[in-house]
């Protein structure tokens, strides 16, 4: 048996939750662990005896992500598109292992070993699934508390101009909840993301998100004058949100912001699935004067018609497309077709998840405008952004 290690990862924000599947000789899924549930959003009695392929995107769905056959013994890290309980497509971390009984579990609160054949090894599962359904319940109280009081230790990452300097202060809205507990790490849409989705509360994140932006924008207006782009993403629930561009035009007629300064970003694999809601949503934004992006564009066939037809105004090019660009020759394809489509569309690009400076040239021989990632600046607190940095004219923020 060989064991599938599925880390839900978006490079330069932070590991995500971890969970291990192990699959049998013929391919089906033999045992999952509580942390599947967080991770892909099933059960583990949705998918046992069911075959992996069910779980993967097929090359339809997203060209770069490999057959299964091809990474089944390689035992290094690949980025694989899964097919989520929600519906939607996700892109996760996957090594794939031989499976070893007393190897540890990834669970989130300490490393335990699998349990040795008997009762005991009947018992230790059910006692592990009451455990993580008790911190999922702790876990969406300490969501709903979160949203309600307000306060969001928000973060935001640069992104830097490639061709015009003068472009001004560039970056984008990073959502985050205070730790569980006091002293653990603030948490990121990989920790609490599932959660929100699955329970219909990310309307009222993306809008508290919105909110508390923009009165952080109005309290400094050195920083509000000098934006070129602010970016903030936008949920499944949102794009479904008849009323969330009211919501943005009252909280931008009370701040008195320049609505050409802000751009909602729209993921590319929920507008496969909406694409009338977000023509909608793209419409009316910019009849508020706003902007708008498709995120994640790349890692399905279907996104490059909609990077094309959209009435977005930028193209944010998925991380899986810049994690292989200096070693996959298609990748760096895809990527240039995808700068064409912006070209020819009169769209702006964004290139996300630049790590190194191998990756910047590359992109920048493409013609890309603007880059993103730790290589620019790794994501800092939002309130720190308190006065412009003595000099934008890189148009980021250092």
């Amino acid at each position: 048996m060989n064991e599938l290690v599925i880390c839900r990862h978006r490079p330069g924000a932070g590991e995500g939750v971890t969970t291990v599947l192990t699959i049998d000789q013929d391919g089906n899924i033999a045992k999952t662990d509580p942390n599947l549930s967080l991770v892909l959003g099933y059960a583990g009695s949705d998918i046992k005896g069911h075959s992996l392929k069910l779980l993967i995107a097929s090359a339809e769905d997203n060209p770069l992500c490999p057959d299964y056959a091809s990474y089944h013994d390689s035992g290094r890290p690949l980025t694989v598109t899964f097919r989520h309980s929600g519906g939607q497509f996700m892109a996760a971390r996957v090594v794939v292992r031989k499976a070893t009984r007393n190897r540890p579990s990834p669970l989130a609160n300490g490393e335990a070993p699998f349990p040795a054949p008997g009762r005991a090894a009947r018992s230790r599962p059910r006692a592990a699934e009451r455990e993580d359904i008790a911190r999922t319940k702790a876990l969406l109280a300490h969501i709903r508390n979160s949203l309600a009081r307000g306060g969001l230790p928000l973060e935001f990452q640069a992104i830097q101009a490639m061709k015009h300097p003068d472009q001004g202060l560039c970056l984008e809205v990073l959502a985050r909840l205070r730790g569980l507990d006091q002293g653990d790490r603030d948490m990121t849409p990989e920790d609490f993301l599932p959660l929100i989705e699955r329970f219909e509360l990310s309307r009222r994140l993306d809008r508290q998100v919105i909110k508390q932006t923009l009165c952080h924008l109005y309290r400094h207006p050195e920083v509000a004058t000098s934006l070129g782009y602010c970016g903030f993403n936008l949920s499944r629930g949102s794009l479904q949100d008849d009323a969330l561009p009211a919501f943005i035009g009252q909280a931008l007629e009370k701040t008195g912001l320049d609505p050409a300064s802000l751009c909602f970003e729209i993921p590319a694999r929920h507008a496969v699935n909406l694409t009338a809601e977000c023509r909608q949503l793209c419409r009316m934004l910019r009849q508020l004067g706003c902007k708008t992006a498709l995120d994640g564009a790349g890692t399905s066939m279907e996104s490059y018609r909609l990077a094309g037809r959209l009435p977005v105004d930028y193209i944010k090019l998925a991380p899986e497309l810049m994690e292989g660009l200096h070693d996959e020759p298609t990748h760096l394809v895809m990527a240039e077709a995808l700068q064409r489509i912006a070209n020819t569309t009169g769209k702006v690009t964004i290139a996300t998840s630049i790590e190194n400076d191998i990756a910047r040239q590359r992109v920048q021989l493409l013609g890309v405008d603007f880059i993103q990632g730790r290589h620019v600046s790794a994501p800092r607190p939002l309130d720190e952004l308190t006065s412009v940095p003595g000099s934008h004219s890189t148009g980021a923020i250092a």
